[in-house]
Order: C-alpha cells, then sequence, then structure tokens
C-alpha cells in the first residue's frame, strides 16, 4: 500500500553506567538485586529442567553441578549489579574457565553454546517477574535483555577458543607421549611390564612385529618433512606417528616398511616384536650411517647394503692394506685417479667391461687397459675371489669421505 514504511529495525540499546542512574533507578535495581537473590535456588532449578530437557550433552553432568553452574552465574549477576557495574568482564572470565572444566568433562561444544543460551533466556524471564513487581524502568530492562542477547552470542566465540585451545594443549601433550613412548622402546629401556601397558594406549599389540625406521634431520622443518613423508608412506596420520628423537637420529615405529621417501634418505630396521625392537633400532641406525656414507637415498635395509657396513670397519687393518697394495696406484701420477675410478666401476658392473666403459663415456679397451693397470701396480688379481673382495673393500673405503685420503694411519 501507498501509505505504508518499511518496518523499522530495532535501536540497539547499550546498558547505563548503573552509577549514573537517578536515585530512584538505583534503588529499584538494588531492591531488584535482592529479589533475585531470594530466587537464586529457584533458578537453579528452573535451569536443571531446561537442560535435561533440550541439551542431552549435559547427561554427563550431575543434577547438583548443573544447578551450582547456575548459582554461580547467578552470583556473579548479583555481586556485579550490587556493585552498580555492568557484569560483561567478570562474566567473560568465569566463562572461559567454566567451558575449560565443561569441555573437560566431555560436553560438546554446541551444548555448552545451546546450555548457555537456556540459561540466559531463564534469567531474563526470572528479571522479567521481579521488574514487573519493583517497577524497574523499561529502558534499562531492555538494555539488559540486548545486552545478554549480545554477550550470549560472544559465549559462543570463547567457548570456541577455548575448545581450541585445549586441542592444542592435548595435541602436544599427545604428541610428548607418544614421543617419551617411541624414544624408550627404540632405545631398548622400556621395562616390560611398561611397555606390555602402554602399548594399548597407542594401538599397538605387544605380540605383534614392527619395523624401526632411522633418518636424520639438520633442522625442526627438516625433521617434521620426514615425519610427513613416512606417514604419507605408511599410510597413518602424522600426528599418530610413533617418532622421537634418540641422540642425534630420528627414530620411528611403523607397522611396516615404506616403500619409498623421495629426497629423503631412510633407514630400516628388521621387523620385530616390540620388547626387541631396540636391536632393530640398532641395525636401522648402522644402516642409515653407512648408506649415509656411501651417499645412497630412498628407503634402505641391511639386505640393500651388500658388503658395504664391512668397509666402515677395520680401521688399522685397512690402513696396513691399503698401503701394501695402493701405495704404487697412488704413485702413478695423474692417471691414478682414472685407473682407480675405472677399477671401481668395473667391479660394480660385475666385471662387465661394455657396461663398465658405458657409463664411464670411454672405449671398452680403454676400461681393459686400465684394469690391467690396477692389477699391475696393487698385485691384485681379479680372477681370485679372495683379490676381489680385497680390492672392492680397498676401493670402496677410499670412496667413503671419512676414508679418502690417501696414505691414512689409523
Amino acid at each position: 500500500m501507498e501509505n505504508e514504511t518499511p518496518l523499522a529495525w530495532p535501536v540497539h540499546r547499550r546498558m547505563p553506567d548503573l552509577a549514573t542512574l537517578d536515585e530512584s533507578a538505583r534503588a529499584k535495581v538494588m531492591i531488584a538485586t535482592e529479589r533475585l537473590r531470594s530466587l537464586r535456588d529457584a533458578y537453579g532449578d528452573r535451569y536443571l529442567t531446561q537442560v535435561r530437557e533440550h541439551v542431552p550433552g549435559y547427561m554427563v553432568l550431575s543434577d547438583e553441578e548443573i544447578r551450582l553452574s547456575a548459582r554461580r552465574f547467578m552470583d556473579i549477576l548479583l555481586a556485579e549489579l550490587s556493585s552498580l557495574r555492568v557484569p560483561d568482564d567478570a562474566l567473560r572470565e568465569v566463562l572461559s574457565e567454566y567451558a575449560a572444566e565443561r569441555v573437560a568433562r566431555g560436553v560438546p561444544l554446541d551444548a555448552l553454546a545451546i546450555g548457555y543460551q537456556l540459561g540466559s533466556r531463564e534469567m531474563l524471564a526470572l528479571l522479567d517477574e521481579v521488574a514487573a513487581e519493583v517497577d524497574l524502568p523499561l529502558e534499562l530492562l531492555l538494555a539488559v535483555h540486548d545486552s545478554t542477547w549480545e554477550f550470549s552470542n560472544e559465549a559462543s566465540s570463547v567457548f570456541a577458543r577455548v575448545k581450541h585451545e585445549m586441542a592444542l594443549e592435548q595435541a602436544h601433550f599427545d604428541a610428548e607421549r607418544r614421543s617419551a613412548f617411541a624414544a624408550g622402546v627404540l632405545g631398548g629401556v622400556y621395562p616390560a611390564e611398561r611397555l606390555n601397558r602402554d602399548a594399548a594406549v597407542f594401538g599397538l599389540d605387544p605380540q605383534a612385529h614392527y619395523v624401526a625406521l632411522a633418518a636424520r634431520a639438520a633442522t625442526a622443518a627438516d625433521a617434521d618433512a620426514v615425519r610427513r613423508i613416512i606417514a604419507s608412506a605408511v599410510r597413518l596420520p602424522a600426528d599418530r606417528l610413533l617418532i622421537a628423537q634418540v641422540g642425534t637420529i630420528l627414530g620411528c615405529i611403523t607397522p611396516k616398511a615404506p616403500h619409498s621417501t623421495p629426497d629423503h634418505l631412510v633407514a630400516v630396521g628388521p621387523a620385530l616384536p616390540l620388547d626387541r625392537l631396540g636391536d632393530g633400532f640398532d641395525e636401522a641406525v648402522l644402516v642409515l650411517e653407512t648408506a649415509g656414507q656411501f651417499g645412497m637415498s630412498g628407503v634402505v635395509g641391511l639386505p640393500d647394503l651388500g658388503p658395504r657396513p664391512l668397509v666402515l670397519a677395520g680401521a688399522h687393518t685397512a690402513a696396513g692394506l691399503d698401503a701394501r697394495h695402493m701405495t704404487a696406484l697412488d704413485e702413478a701420477g695423474r692417471s691414478n685417479s682414472e685407473i682407480e675410478q675405472t677399477a671401481r666401476v668395473y667391479l660394480e658392473c660385475d666385471q662387465q667391461a661394455p657396461e663398465a666403459a658405458r657409463r664411464l663415456a670411454v672405449h671398452p679397451n680403454t676400461v681393459r687397459y686400465r684394469v690391467n693397470r690396477f692389477q699391475h701396480l696393487t698385485g691384485l688379481d681379479l680372477r681370485r675371489t679372495e683379490d676381489l673382495v680385497t680390492a672392492w673393500w680397498l676401493l670402496n673405503r677410499r670412496r667413503v669421505p671419512s676414508h679418502s685420503h690417501r696414505g691414512e694411519t689409523r
């Protein structure tokens, strides 16, 4: 219709500074406060009835706990009104404590929000009754309504923040527990009785077999990257992975070995029961150190290393063999490095000269010539098994950085 005007949005009424009210209004606030105080227990009962009917999430709480929380909020409201203060700040503080306690008890976040709204509604209904009795100024009553509902909406944000903070705290606590358990098992220091008790907490079967992994991480960011790569490879959530810093090594317990870990060296021990996994981790560490020395990457187990671990052992014996067989080679001038490299690649190619030539980008006859020179200078006949093993060992020992300098004496 032409004469109709659009409906105006209700005016939001801000709570006044109660201390600025005139004497008559202040007196009525005090009378209302005392009347509300006399209805404190009645409010607790009314609130209990509402949440029992509409909030199933409060089933974890007893009737008395619910009444007590209602009376507690009423006490805060009354204390602030008695001092002629708006109770927003006081309620925010107690609301955070209340939310933390309720979330810890298992009350869902949506149940908290609904419960608080029901409590606000009952409080305002009670206040309306008292306001009518004492003739509380209408503008003040409407402002209380507006302020209460505004704060009720804010309460949902408070609940969400508290739940988020508690979730982060719990996640940090869980991560520390998982790390301590993993470190104890991999380090072989977890008592059997405690191991059997705690394994179930982390979803493990003490009788089942698990795999110990070892890796290195230079920084916290690198450690996090390794953790995520392993978790993805074994199809576990990253936050459920049992991983810990054991000395200078990053150790991990998984139900199976990962198939691949791109761009990261991850050493794998044998599958063993939890009470023997410390031995598996020791093997994984040996694999990690050996594979690292040889510049290997990806997932590496002891069978993948062949005799390489032997290269890192026997320093005194190696020095004597090196002096006996390699001195003439070292003194052969500029060609010594070519001869040494060719002999090593020739052995890596199972003594197939054409394949070695392809890898070195030379003619097969050049490979054969250099191999013959190697045998002549070192006195090692690669047709003899013992000489073949000794040659492979010395050549690969020299390839490892910590053993690469010539004429070493240990």
